[in-house]
């Protein structure tokens, strides 16, 4: 199958942003209320309703539960989409690397969930949004030659998903609070 970008491609695209974005921050809220916190969540954030964590531990489990997540996913995607060869699979696997890779550039203003734990590890503020960058880059680029996606349909897809971020950004700041 050729890759193309076509309506169904679109909307399959935006299905991955809103879902990808909602279980991301469902893992966040899930580990916070597993470890006895109460949490909200709107569809980019999820947070203690009041207080604070009783242990930096703990508020740190909850900062890596919605990357590893978001990870998981990502190589669960890439085997579908080996085993499947179907491209309306790819939006998935795209959007876990635009989704932290744009967490990493926020970081240079606000410390986002890897930033937040690399440096609380002591291996500085970079080391682990780069690691998980370049790994879901790795799957990207190993997807895209298996697959024979273009550079052309590569960046359609960072336009369509970095579109869709910001909406979902601008939403949740200004409707969903």
């Amino acid at each position: 199958m050729k890759a193309v970008i076509n309506i169904k491609y679109i909307l399959i695209m935006t299905l991955a942003v809103v879902l990808s974005f909602f279980f991301h921050e469902l893992a966040h809220l899930l580990t916070g209320k597993l470890l006895g916190y109460p949490m909200q969540m709107t569809l980019n954030s999820a947070f203690l309703v009041e207080g604070e964590y009783k242990t930096v531990w703990h508020e740190h489990i909850v900062s890596a539960a919605g990357p590893l997540f978001t990870v998981l996913t990502a190589f669960v995607f890439f085997y579908v989409i080996r085993k499947t060869k179907n491209m309306y699979w790819y939006p998935f696997l795209f959007f876990a690397f635009a989704f932290r890779l744009m967490a990493m550039i926020v970081s240079i203003f606000n410390p986002n969930d890897e930033a937040r734990i690399s440096q609380w590890l002591g291996l500085g503020y970079w080391i682990l949004p780069l690691l998980v960058c370049f790994t879901l880059l790795f799957l990207l680029i190993k997807t895209s030659k298996e697959q024979e996606y273009t550079i052309k349909f590569n960046l359609i897809n960072y336009l369509l998903t970095s579109v869709f971020i910001a909406g979902v950004v601008f939403t949740d700041q200004y409707f969903l609070k």
